[in-house]
C-alpha cells in the first residue's frame, strides 16, 4: 500500500507542472483550457514540490509526512477548484492522498503519545 501512495504522490505532483507549464507557456498544454496567471502557476509548482516532497517523506518513513501532505492536499484542492472544468479528477487523487495524511497523523500521534509516557514512566 505505501509503494502505491509513492507512485500516486508521485503521478499527482508531476501532474500539477502542467499547471505551471501552462501558466509560463512552457509548451502547447491543450489539456487545460483555462489560463492559468503566472502567480497561480508558482502555486501549481509549489503543489507539484510539496507532493515530490511529501513523496521523499513516504519514502524515508518521516513522521512529518502528514504535515507536507496535508498542505499539499489542501493546495491542490484549491488550484483544482479554479480550474474545474479541466481538473476535477484530482479531486479523486487528493481524497486518497488525504487519507494517507490522516493515517500518517494518526501514527504521529500514536509515536507522540508513546514518547512522552515512556519519558514520564522512566524519568
Amino acid at each position: 500500500m505505501r509503494y502505491a501512495a509513492l507512485v500516486l504522490l508521485l503521478i499527482h505532483g508531476l501532474i500539477h507542472l502542467l499547471g505551471f507549464a501552462k501558466a509560463f507557456q512552457l509548451g502547447n498544454i491543450s489539456q487545460l483550457t483555462k489560463e492559468i496567471s503566472k502567480p497561480a502557476g508558482l502555486f501549481w509548482l509549489l503543489a507539484a514540490l510539496l507532493f515530490v516532497g511529501a513523496a521523499v517523506m513516504l519514502f524515508l518513513q518521516s513522521r512529518l509526512l502528514w504535515v507536507v501532505l496535508f498542505t499539499a492536499v489542501v493546495l491542490s484542492q484549491v488550484l483544482i477548484a479554479y480550474s474545474w472544468h479541466d481538473a476535477k479528477f484530482g479531486t479523486i487523487a487528493n481524497v486518497l492522498l488525504l487519507a494517507v495524511a490522516i493515517s500518517s497523523f494518526a501514527s504521529w500521534k500514536y509515536y507522540y503519545a508513546f514518547v512522552q509516557d515512556a519519558e514520564k514512566n522512566f524519568s
